[in-house]
């Protein structure tokens, strides 16, 4: 799907700022809901292949690499999106750049080539595993 710099960044910006709610939000919410903040984890039993990353984000921003990568290699990579995107749009509108969708595109293009994909849906799948045997 082919999106304008007038779709992406509207939508990248919300989803940066929702990721930020969730944050503010889960910090205490989860203990007085009684559940511990994946949806699937509560109602399924069993972990998502994101299961512990608000924690691994939370971490990142603590300066807590390690724990970070325990509780989920993606909320390194997400800790990095949620800070660049707005940096990075930020930028593209002062100078009246493209580059962050540019980056969006070829990143796009390169997900949809066979060698890759399957890296990253492999590489999902491990992560996957991964929390099956932390949190069974």
């Amino acid at each position: 799907m082919i999106l304008s710099k007038g779709r992406l960044y509207p939508l990248l910006l919300l989803l940066t700022a929702g990721g930020y709610l969730w944050l503010a939000v889960s910090n205490d919410s989860s203990r007085i809901l009684g559940w511990d903040g994946c949806l699937i984890r509560h109602f399924l039993q069993i972990p998502c292949p994101s299961c512990g990353t608000t924690r691994a984000v939370r971490a990142v921003f603590h300066g807590e690499w390690i724990e970070a990568l325990y509780y989920n290699p993606l909320g390194i990579l997400l800790a990095a999106l949620m800070v660049a995107i707005p940096v990075w749009i930020a930028a593209d509108l002062l100078l009246g750049t493209s580059s962050l969708l540019r980056a969006y595109s070829l990143t796009e293009q390169k997900l949809q080539s066979r060698p890759i994909a399957v890296t990253a849906i492999l590489a999902i799948i491990a992560n996957w595993i991964w929390n099956f045997v932390k949190y069974t």
